[in-house]
């Protein structure tokens, strides 16, 4: 028997089955979610993309502890929701 197989750490499998038993169950369907809800977590080159930042600031960024990583199956990703508040934190900056 041939398969792929990836390898987790014990918090990020807790998180892959709850996420795959909201689904099943049916929180919210498919249908309900905003296109923000739907995918809740961004790659690294969405984050560059819609930050307007390289992959070394990102990298810097993820050391100074302003970003943070999630790492799944040897993927970084970002919360949607963490990257929307850094969003707004700056532009409060900014204004003030």
């Amino acid at each position: 028997m041939q398969g792929n197989f990836i390898m987790l750490q014990k918090d990020d499998l807790k998180q892959v089955v709850s996420e795959l038993v909201e689904e099943l169950v049916g929180k919210k369907s498919q249908t309900d979610l905003t296109p923000e809800e739907s995918d809740e977590y961004f790659t690294r080159d969405q984050v560059c993309e819609r930050l307007h930042i390289t992959y070394t600031t990102l990298w810097r960024m993820q050391k100074e502890g302003t970003i943070v990583v999630h790492k799944l199956g040897g993927r970084n990703l970002y919360s949607k929701r963490e990257i929307a508040s850094l969003v707004k934190s700056k532009a409060q900056e900014k204004d003030v």
